[in-house]
């Protein structure tokens, strides 16, 4: 499948099964990059490594898209302002994956 045909069927997979999160990334603009190793978003786009991205299962690849998606919805890259950049990106996380698992995408 082309990076194209794997987003798609990411956004049709989150918007079938968590509407609201679904409703976010109608608004996601997602583009490849492949400077970047995995995925990452500067909340204005997302970026994702192609590479990356066909390594994925359906599930992870949908787990990973809510992730960068929550971020910039969050407005997590703005918000971090003068602060450690490396502690405010582990504290998001949290954030969002609490969200995420919270929709069931993932387990513990």
């Amino acid at each position: 499948m082309t990076f194209s045909d794997l987003i798609s069927a990411s956004v049709i997979r989150i918007r079938s099964r968590a509407p609201f999160f679904g409703a976010l990334i109608l608004f996601a603009k997602i583009e490849e990059n492949l400077d970047i190793p995995t995925a990452a978003t500067d909340g204005k786009k997302v970026y994702f490594n192609p590479k990356f991205l066909a390594t994925l299962s359906p599930n992870e690849l949908d787990g990973v898209m809510l992730h960068e998606v929550l971020h910039a919805a969050l407005l997590h890259p703005i918000r971090c302002q003068k602060r450690l950049s490396r502690i405010w990106n582990w504290a998001a996380d949290i954030v969002v994956n609490g969200m995420i698992l919270d929709q069931g995408y993932f387990s513990l």
